[in-house]
């Protein structure tokens, strides 16, 4: 990514940093990274993207380069940051592509502001009724600076048992620190979101792409996905709970060539 391809704009919770590359046109695909990173997620992902369409990375405020928040948002707040960024760039709608939390962001838009959405690439999502609001809650729990270091060693360890590449477990660290201690108000916001009422609203065509180790997205309430959304395609890929960055290629190819079957 070039300097610039990087740009800042003031939402409604403070600057917002985005990443705004590719071949001109509409519509530009929008890419909503998890809880708790940043644009790196799709780091490899978006100069294959971009080759062939318009792309918009954001960093949620909170994460990345973009401002932290006077305040724990909720899920609208975040979906309707992204919202006003597609204002701010005159863009009518957009392709929602959207990992784990981001994908949930991506559903609210899809339902809250159907007119913003042309279709969606829903990557890892996690259906958030009752009892899944239950399970955030009691799993999660915000992280505190401690003098000997230990904290870091501890999300260390956790990550590795996600993925094996010790290098996506630096790049997901890296963005947890720099999260700092609130980086897990994206979590906080998704366990209060009830996607029973937001879901049958739904009316963008759908990719859902799971990664095939992934113990979240292969959650068997998620098959109520393939059931709710309409026109929705199904891609597997190999990979888990970091998927777009350990499998950029995969990814790319799987949401380019579900567009360009959508002519």
């Amino acid at each position: 990514m070039t300097p610039t391809s990087r740009h800042f704009f003031a939402s409604p919770l403070g600057a917002v940093h985005y990443v705004d590359l590719g071949r001109s046109g509409e519509p530009p695909l929008v890419l909503l990274h998890q809880t708790p990173r940043s644009v790196d997620e799709y780091r490899d992902v978006i100069p294959l993207l971009a080759a062939e369409r318009r792309v918009i990375a954001v960093d949620m405020p909170g994460y990345g380069c973009s401002d932290v928040p006077d305040h724990q948002p909720s899920v609208e707040e975040y979906a309707d940051t992204v919202v006003a960024l597609l204002d701010h760039l005159g863009v009518p709608a957009a392709v929602l592509v959207g990992h784990h939390t981001g994908a949930i962001l991506a559903i609210d838009i899809a339902a809250r502001h159907p007119r913003r959405v042309h279709r969606m690439v829903l990557s890892g999502p996690f259906y958030m009724d009752a009892e899944a609001r239950e399970m955030l809650h009691a799993i999660s729990q915000q992280w505190r600076m401690r003098p000997d270091g230990s904290h870091i060693q501890e999300k260390w360890d956790k990550f590795s048992g996600w993925t094996d590449d010790p290098a996506i477990v630096q790049r997901v660290v890296t963005d947890l620190l720099r999260a700092g201690e609130t980086s897990e108000y994206g979590h906080f916001a998704c366990a209060d979101y009830r996607m029973e009422d937001t879901l049958p609203l739904v009316e963008a065509p759908s990719l859902l792409i799971i990664g095939r180790s992934d113990q979240f997205a292969n959650h068997p309430k998620n098959t109520i996905f393939a059931d709710a959304l309409p026109g929705v395609e199904l891609a597997m890929l190999d990979g888990g709970v970091f998927l777009p960055a350990e499998s950029p290629g995969g990814f790319a190819d799987a949401v380019l060539a579900y567009l360009e079957g959508q002519g």
